[in-house]
Formats: structure tokens, C-alpha cells, sequence
């Protein structure tokens, strides 16, 4: 009696399911399930694959036998799959990669007795890309914008193995055609090419340009040429660096009497230290105010109008790229180099060569990460001003040297930037050895102030420098004309000089003069002797800024007499 119920009642519960299944399908089920009269119902009738193809089942249920097939058996396979059930039949459904460059459907006809059913099958499509034009030949020397039409239905990744071909517009990747800037060629005639890549597929496109020859408009001379025009450099330190304003750090503006002065004592070359980050408008953009690009422009036109060479650079500008050469800061400082040199050197295009630009002024490197870092950055900036055209397509550029330390650059600086023109790159490094004479204003627990260097040593003085002598010096400078004046590149000597002067000596104070005198000869003398182009440091304690008047003869006395006898070797 028990078994009879229990069976009675799963048999309702089979009946029940049944007319739920009924009540919800679009085929239509006797109220009986009659054997006689065939019914189906298809658990799936859309199955959807990715492009990668794959697997999947199918449902059907149905009173009486049946069968299914693919109208596209080439991609499209079916397969009966066990079932548990005498009354849900199962299918495999397995879908081939897709080979077709648009979405792809084919239908699955199911039969029972003389019902048929459909079942539609989609595909998305495969990666797809077309080049309509794979190489560009005679691409002008003087460079050229280049529009490369492709048709895809993927997300496109593009690579240029060149830095001379550079995308032009950031327009989303669905766009058919993209636009590409060829730099100009002032050396070789030259071939790269651009990548296309949509999952595993790549197209290349091939950049074949001819040689430009060097614009006859008072551009023509390479580093090494121009180094050597240079007699003696000046810095005009704290003043357009200054943080508050030129004006910020005590100095008044500069006139062009000033630089007339400066160039009055044999100087013919301006190092003009600037700051940038202060006088951006917009931190979007890094849009600096245009009122600043103008006042360094006229600055700039002081030295150029009076037949002198001018660096420009950015110098620490609150330590925003100096203090960050760290990977971590590696993409934002590369964006805003960018922006920065990009308006720097487009106001300041139509100098010729008497304008150089420095990418920066003392980086702050202590290993090779922060190197590799440096180098990103330095690459950033010559790639920029290279890309405004102009006289800045062949315009001399200086990269310095991590911290502008001669051992570490020797250390650690390894090859030279990539450049698209040759032989317009030049290194800067610095020079204050040793810093308790040069610098050093009162005593520290590492060090105590030296007032006396090189033949001016006072016999038994606890005074005297005891490091960085006229020996180590010249070792140091060797090292640097080894390592790139030897092989064809200049190096700046940015910055150097006994930029301290201590008073109230009594009986020694002509000691200590005479010591910052010869010092100062000795660095100019040796550095012009190795191939480095010697710009002393001052910020208005050797000159009066307001009359030109020399405050410190010692000084301007070394220097001239270092830059008389000293003699580039090249």
C-alpha cells in the first residue's frame, strides 16, 4: 500500500512539472502528453560563441524522437550528447574558431516527425586588419604627415620603431584613418616603420624618407663646432629661477646693459637658469603664461642681438622633475616635460644657433633605477623640441649627467640619447670640487670650511683644503673627455667656481683671495684643456647687477686668465 502511494505521488509530481513546462514554452503540449501527437520544446534557441569558438549543449525536450543538424557543417558541428532522461535530449554544439572578419550565424534544424524547429547560432568575428597602403617611399626630407587608412573591428594597438615618426591626432581607436608625423632628416636618407596590432594579427607600415640637407639659416654648425665658438660662459644665477619672481631672490631684472657688461669682460655665452612650474596657467594642460615665454624670449634676444650664445634650460623649478627621477613619477613628469619643452621651444623657434636648450639642470640620480629614469625623461625633451621643426629640427641640445656629478655620469650615465639629427647633442656636468672651498659657508659635523686651495696654502693652517686638488681635478676632467669629448660630443660645464668668499681673515685674507683666483683660472684653464665649455656660476656677487661694476676682481681675473690659456681640443 505505502510503495502504491508513493509511486501515485511521484507520478503527480512528474505531471505537475510537465504542465508547468507547458504553460511556459512556445510549443504547444496536450493536456495528456499523447504520444500521438509529437510536441517539442527547445530549452536554447540562441546560442551565442566567441571568436575563439568553443562548446556548448543544447536542450530539447520532446514526446517523440528527433534529430538535429548544422545548415554550416564547416564551423558549425552537432552531436547527440547522453541524456538522462528518455524525454530531454541533449546535443553538443561545437563552434570552430571564427575565420570571418564579421559576425557569422547559421541555423541548427531540429525534426520531430513533421514538426521542425530552428535554432540560430552566432559567432562574433575574428580579429580583423587591413592596410590599404603598407610602405610610403620619398617621404620628403623636411618631413611630412603621413595618413595611414586600415579597417578593423578590434582594439588596435600602434608602435613606431622610431622616434622620428610620431602619432599625430589621439582620436578613438575606431577611426579608419590615423595620421602620423614624420620628422625632418638632416642625415641620411632613412627607413622605419609603424605596427599595427589587433590581438594576434599585425600589420606594418614602412616609412622609407630621403635626406634633407642642413638649412644654410645660421644652423649649420654641431656640437663640437659650436663648443668651440664658445670663449667663456656665464650663468645669470638667481634671478630667472628664482621662486617668487625674477625678482624673488634679491636680484633686480635683466637689462640688456647687463649682458653688455658681461660680454665687455670677454664673455660671449649666457647660461640662463628658469623656472617654468610657477608660472603654469593651467595644470590641466601645463600652459605656461604667455607673458613668461615672453620674458624669457626677451632675455634670450638680449644675448642673441649682442652676438652671444644662450642656454636656456629648466633649471630646479621646486624640484618637481629634480627630486623624482623614480619610477613612480616617471609617466606624469614625462607628460609635463613634454608640454613644457613643446611651448618653450616653439616661442623660441626662430633663434638660431646661438640658442641651445638643456633638458634640466641637476637630476637627482644615485643608481641605475633612477637612471633609466633620467634617460626617459632627457629622451622626452629632445624629442619634443625635435618635434616643433624649425631651426629646433637641428638645433644643439644638452642632456646632463646624473646630478651633474662627473664620477657618477662616468658611473652610471651609459649611451646617449636618441637623437634624429647627428651630432647636435652635448653632456653637462658640474663642478664645485672641493665644496668645503667652493661652497661651504660655516662648518658641519662632516667638514669644516677651507679658505685656502692649490699654490695659496697657508703652512700650517687647519685651513687648507685637504681634498680636490689641481691632480684630482685634471683626473676627473680626463674622464669626461674620455667618455664623450673623444667621441665626437662636447660637454657644458654648467656650473663651477669658489662661488664663496669669506672675509674678516686679517693678514690671510690675501691668501684666500689668491686661492679662489687661482682656483678659478685652474677649473677654466683645465676645463677648456679636456673639452669642456666653462660657465661660472654667479648671482650677483662678482658684478653689481644694477651698474655692471666687477665687485670681485679676484674673480673675473681667474676666469679671463683660465679662458686666455686654456685651448679646446677640438
Amino acid at each position: 500500500m505505502m510503495k502504491d502511494m508513493i509511486k501515485l505521488f511521484k507520478n503527480r509530481l512528474v505531471l505537475a512539472a510537465l504542465s508547468l513546462l507547458c504553460l511556459t514554452t512556445t510549443t504547444a503540449c496536450s493536456d495528456d502528453d499523447d504520444p500521438a501527437t509529437p510536441a517539442i520544446t527547445i530549452a536554447n534557441p540562441e546560442m551565442s560563441f566567441p571568436k575563439t569558438g568553443g562548446t556548448d549543449i543544447l536542450y530539447i525536450k520532446s514526446n517523440v524522437a528527433l534529430g538535429v543538424t548544422s545548415d554550416n557543417e564547416s564551423w558549425c558541428h552537432v552531436v547527440p550528447a547522453t541524456s538522462e532522461s528518455a524525454t530531454m535530449y541533449k546535443f553538443t554544439v561545437t563552434v570552430d574558431p571564427s575565420t570571418d572578419t564579421n559576425e557569422r550565424s547559421t541555423t541548427l534544424t531540429v525534426k520531430a516527425g513533421d514538426i521542425t524547429e530552428t535554432v540560430r547560432v552566432k559567432q562574433s568575428a575574428m580579429d580583423g586588419l587591413i592596410v590599404e597602403q603598407k610602405t610610403f617611399n620619398d617621404v620628403s626630407g623636411e618631413g611630412a604627415n603621413i595618413q595611414v587608412k586600415l579597417t578593423t573591428n578590434g582594439q588596435v594597438t600602434v608602435t613606431s620603431n622610431n622616434n622620428w615618426i610620431t602619432r599625430v591626432d589621439t582620436r578613438a581607436m575606431q577611426e579608419q584613418t590615423l595620421t602620423f608625423k614624420v620628422a625632418a632628416n638632416y642625415g641620411e636618407a632613412r627607413s622605419g616603420s609603424i605596427s599595427f596590432t589587433v590581438g594576434d594579427l599585425t600589420e606594418t607600415v614602412t616609412i622609407n624618407q630621403l635626406a634633407l640637407n642642413l638649412p644654410n639659416i645660421g644652423m649649420d654648425s654641431d656640437a663640437l663646432t659650436l663648443a668651440a665658438k664658445i670663449y667663456a660662459g656665464w650663468n645669470v644665477g638667481n634671478t630667472l629661477e628664482a621662486m617668487g619672481g625674477e625678482t624673488g631672490w634679491g636680484n633686480p631684472k635683466v637689462t640688456e646693459d647687463y649682458i653688455k657688461s658681461i660680454k665687455a669682460l670677454g664673455f660671449n655665452a649666457i647660461r640662463i637658469p628658469c623656472a617654468w612650474d610657477q608660472y603654469i596657467e593651467d595644470a590641466a594642460t601645463y600652459k605656461v603664461k604667455a607673458s613668461w615665454l615672453d620674458r624669457v624670449n626677451e632675455v634670450v634676444g638680449y644675448c642673441v642681438a649682442n652676438d652671444m650664445y644662450a642656454i636656456v634650460n629648466i633649471h630646479w623649478d621646486g624640484g618637481w622633475l629634480e627630486e623624482n627621477c623614480t619610477p613612480d613619477k616617471q609617466v606624469e613628469n614625462n607628460k609635463k616635460q613634454a608640454a613644457l619643452w613643446t611651448q618653450i621651444a616653439g616661442r623660441l623657434n626662430y633663434y638660431d644657433e646661438h640658442l641651445l636648450f638643456a633638458g634640466c639642470n641637476e637630476p637627482n640620480v644615485e643608481n641605475a633605477e633612477q637612471m633609466a629614469v633620467l634617460r626617459t625623461y632627457e629622451q622626452t625633451f629632445i624629442d619634443a623640441v625635435r618635434a616643433t621643426g624649425g631651426n629646433n629640427a637641428v638645433r644643439n641640445l644638452i642632456v646632463q649627467g646624473p646630478s651633474t656629478d662627473i664620477e657618477k655620469t662616468n658611473n652610471l650615465f651609459g649611451t646617449m640619447p636618441t637623437d634624429v639629427v647627428a651630432n647636435r647633442l652635448m653632456v653637462e656636468v658640474h663642478y664645485y670640487n672641493p665644496w668645503t672651498f667652493c661652497g661651504m659657508e660655516q662648518d658641519e659635523t662632516w667638514g669644516r670650511m677651507a679658505y685656502f686651495w692649490g699654490d695659496y696654502k697657508v703652512d700650517g693652517s687647519d685651513r687648507n683644503a685637504t681634498f680636490g686638488d689641481e691632480a684630482e681635478m685634471k683626473s676627473l676632467f680626463t674622464r669626461m673627455k674620455t667618455q664623450f669629448v673623444d667621441k665626437g660630443i662636447p660637454v657644458i660645464l654648467g656650473e663651477y667656481g669658489a662661488i664663496t668668499h669669506h672675509t674678516g681673515l686679517g693678514d690671510l685674507q690675501e691668501a684666500h683671495d689668491k686661492s679662489r683666483s687661482h682656483y678659478d683660472e685652474t677649473v677654466t684653464r683645465e676645463a677648456k684643456n679636456h673639452g669642456l665649455v666653462p660657465f661660472y656660476w654667479e648671482t650677483g656677487r662678482v658684478i653689481n647687477r644694477n651698474t655692471g661694476a666687477i665687485r670681485d676682481n679676484y674673480a673675473i681675473d681667474g676666469i679671463t686668465k683660465g679662458a686666455r690659456a686654456g685651448t679646446y681640443p677640438f
